[in-house]
């Protein structure tokens, strides 16, 4: 008999909230469930209202009770079950996880864990001396007792095995919705440029300092009329338009703020580029929306989409992520803007979504991995 697949968030999974897990563990459950395998998502949530778009699988919300607690409801959950089931939290760093992992150990029920980038080195940083007192207290027990530990970016090996040592590790990247029906990969770029970055502002996670001073290096060095928009929310907004001012660039960029759907995937298609210059990342869900719609990207290292981009030729990586590689790529970009190597890449971008990130295939290889 196939196992049940039991995702655990924080949250409900919407797709419409600017959180790109979320995204990420909908569509892994949507097409599980489309390769016919009984799937559920339990969402511990501070509300326990259905908000969210229909989905194909089951939801059970359980009310959030605070770190290092979990409901009743939820314990009698576990309790009760009686088939074959499979665990897969999403998350690092998340003090309930480490007391479902507890009531799944005294079950012996197997878990699954994503920590979608949290173990990356640089994402430590922060608040370092805390994460280390928890690691070992809290999250190694998390880590340690898991049938796998699921990896979406290389550069999360080297963190994982820095803080654990050997733990059974799988890489499997994000996937992508194929977006093939609205006439993508036949772009060849406006006559100026839109370079364009769409995500959370946070500005030093995302690299967004970095992105604005290469944007200004770059329109010292153009003759064009380039624009740079910046599509998303967060708590660096005013820092960052602040920023643009004093680059003295804020006439070439427009702020669009968080944007969804189909109104978001509009803007991405009339950009020439994607930009993302983040510091880290684990495996950026932005990235493949614009490839999908036939939009290039220009990437660092750290979004782990380099590889990806280089093999497929979708798009430019920055040799360094610094502003004066990001102005050199920019005019790098421009160059191929209206000519038939543009639309080579844009046409590459959709072929290396359907290729290597299709969800339905991503979907598959993690139910792959819950059977191993």
């Amino acid at each position: 008999m196939d196992r049940h697949i039991i995702h655990i968030v924080l949250g409900k999974a919407n797709p419409d909230r600017m959180n790109g897990v979320n995204k990420v563990v909908n569509s892994l459950a949507e097409h599980q469930s489309g390769h016919g395998y009984k799937v559920s998502l339990w969402g511990i949530t501070k509300t326990l209202t259905h908000n969210y778009p229909s989905r194909s699988y089951q939801t059970q919300l359980f009310r959030d009770k605070g770190k290092f607690r979990v409901s009743q409801e939820l314990k009698s959950a576990i309790n009760d079950l009686k088939e074959d089931v499979v665990f897969h939290f999403h998350g690092g760093f998340i003090p309930q996880f480490y007391v479902i992992s507890k009531l799944l150990k005294r079950r012996n029920l197997q878990y699954i864990l994503t920590p979608h980038g949290a173990y990356n080195k640089i994402a430590l940083e922060r608040s370092r001396l805390k994460k280390a007192i928890y690691i070992k207290i809290f999250e190694s027990y998390l880590v340690k007792n898991a049938k796998t530990i699921h990896l979406i970016g290389a550069s999360e090996l080297d963190g994982t095995e820095a803080l654990f040592g050997e733990v059974p590790c799988a890489l499997i990247p994000n996937g992508q919705e194929d977006l093939s029906s609205r006439d993508c990969g036949s772009k060849i770029g406006n006559q100026n440029p839109i370079f364009g970055f769409v995500g959370r502002i946070d500005t030093r996670t995302k690299g967004l300092d970095i992105l604005l001073k290469g944007f200004a290096n770059y329109l010292r060095n153009t003759s064009a009329d380039p624009q740079l928009w910046i599509i998303g929310d967060g708590a660096d907004r005013q820092e960052l338009e602040q920023l643009a001012r004093n680059l003295n660039i804020l006439a070439n960029m427009k702020f669009f703020g968080a944007k969804y759907g189909t109104q978001k995937d509009d803007l991405i298609r009339e950009m020439d580029f994607l930009c993302l210059t983040s510091r880290n990342e684990g495996l950026p869900g932005v990235v493949l929306e614009a490839s999908a719609l036939g939009t290039p990207a220009i990437v660092s290292k750290e979004t782990n989409m380099a590889q990806y981009i280089s093999q497929a030729e979708s798009g430019f990586v920055l040799k360094v992520n610094s502003p004066s590689f990001i102005a050199k790529t920019m005019i790098k970009a421009e160059s191929i803007l209206g000519n038939h190597l543009y639309k080579l890449k844009s046409t590459a971008a959709v072929n290396m979504v359907s290729r290597v990130f299709s969800w339905s295939r991503i979907a598959r290889q993690h139910i792959d991995l819950y059977h191993e």
